[in-house]
């Protein structure tokens, strides 16, 4: 059974989550930490991790609902990762969602979430999949 598509809040992307996801994971690549050297990049200033957009993105989802944390068990995949757009300072993000739930063998519900995370000027900057297992309700 298909779930119907549904839009969370937005979420702006700051210096100050490029900066802290640098430090969390160790990667102060120029593009993400360096203005002078972003200038002269393809994207002409510094731009987010893909990985803190993928995280940015899961958080709304979370917040939004998508991922009941009461039933929540297991994160299984996140699959077809597409990086589309930059996501630079400044942009706010919002993802579009549905949902797929099933029952397994063992009881439990695999949910599969497709989700399309956009910039406020409705610019489709990243899509994904993810599948997580839940507690039968």
């Amino acid at each position: 059974m298909t779930v119907q598509e549904r839009i969370t809040d937005g979420r702006t992307i700051t210096e100050t989550d490029i900066v802290l996801f640098s430090y969390f994971t160790g990667d102060w690549t120029y593009l993400h930490t360096d203005r002078e050297m972003a200038q002269n990049s393809i994207f002409g200033e510094r731009v987010a991790h893909g990985y803190l957009t993928l995280s940015v993105s899961l958080g709304l989802m979370i917040r939004a609902g998508a991922i009941d944390t009461d039933v929540f068990m297991a994160l299984k995949s996140i699959e077809r990762v597409s990086f589309l757009k930059p996501v630079k300072i400044g942009d706010t993000l919002t993802v579009s969602y549905s949902a797929e739930r099933r029952g397994s063998k063992s009881g439990s519900v695999v949910v599969t979430l497709s989700a399309k995370t956009f910039n406020q000027r409705k610019e489709r900057v990243m899509e994904f999949v993810t599948v997580h297992i839940e507690k039968k309700r």
